[in-house]
């Protein structure tokens, strides 16, 4: 069983541990992680933190006035520099006497929070969860995902989606919404998944990219009114992708899309047409 899987399963069970350490060096699947949080949970019950130092542990003596339980994502871990201070960090949140589950999200690999997870390991209170997903288990992570959509692909479909994607999962993801938009059908084999990416036309997330990086603004709201059905972080998670990944991208970028993707995380309302807007701006 893959690692969202069983951190599915912990939210169905109501994230009955105290703390939760979710750590990948692929953003997309802590996004994906977030998706199922707040798919499972009222939204009043989820709070997120852009950092550990937001928290004010004292808060969680007194219980919420509109929920029974408190969920509290928090991002950029590794803002806690040194690592004593980190597990000092983890075993004061875990000693608290509250009505609370923590997830930390952590875009990074085990090698830099070792010593954090060994400490964690040991604790009845934790659990830790990789998202990463070894190339052997894209297969599996494919059927799972088109399965959300009530979809069974067959092998032959599952392989030709990883070839024209280049097993980039936040494609892979945009691909499989579409399949699941234009086919009744529960079972796809390499053919109908052909006709089916044929009809749907040429749009994708990567296409947008291409659009925004020639700064032909026509095609790129074309693009972006065709995308409408698709979830918008989706869409952030492969503009996210390419900029990260773009050498001469600029301080107004980054910006750009770190409130972008702060007011998806916090379910404000954003606007994808003013984003692709400004990142073609001179």
């Amino acid at each position: 069983m893959l690692e969202i899987q069983k951190f599915e399963q912990e939210i169905k069970k109501g994230l009955p541990k105290i703390l939760y350490f979710c750590y990948s060096q692929e953003p997309f699947f802590l996004f994906e992680g977030i998706r199922l949080i707040r798919k499972n949970f009222d939204p009043l019950s989820v709070e997120t933190y852009e950092s550990p130092d937001e928290i004010d542990k004292n808060s969680f003596i007194s219980p919420s006035l509109f929920t029974q339980k408190r969920i509290l994502i928090v991002y950029n871990f590794e803002k806690i520099k040194k690592t004593e201070k980190r597990v000092d960090w983890l075993k004061n949140i875990i000693n608290l006497k509250a009505s609370i589950s923590i997830i930390i999200m952590c875009n990074a690999s085990f090698k830099e929070f070792g010593e954090e997870i060994s400490y964690l390991k040991n604790n009845k209170n934790s659990i830790i969860f990789n998202f990463d997903i070894p190339e052997k288990e894209l297969p599996e992570w494919i059927k799972y995902k088109a399965s959300e959509h009530g979809i069974n692909l067959k092998p032959n479909a599952v392989f030709y989606l990883i070839d024209i994607t280049g097993g980039q999962p936040g494609l892979i993801s945009s691909e499989i919404e579409k399949i699941a938009l234009l086919t009744e059908k529960s079972s796809i084999d390499l053919f109908e998944i052909k006709d089916i990416l044929t009809e749907l036309g040429e749009f994708t997330a990567f296409d947008l990219i291409e659009a925004i990086k020639k700064k032909n603004k026509k095609k790129a709201f074309e693009i972006l009114d065709k995308l409408k059905n698709m979830e918008p972080d989706i869409i952030l998670g492969a503009l996210n992708w390419y900029y990260s990944n773009k050498a001469e991208s600029n301080e107004k970028i980054y910006s750009l899309l770190y409130n972008a993707n702060l007011s998806l995380r916090k379910s404000r309302s954003f606007s994808l047409d003013m984003l692709v807007y400004d990142l073609m701006k001179d």
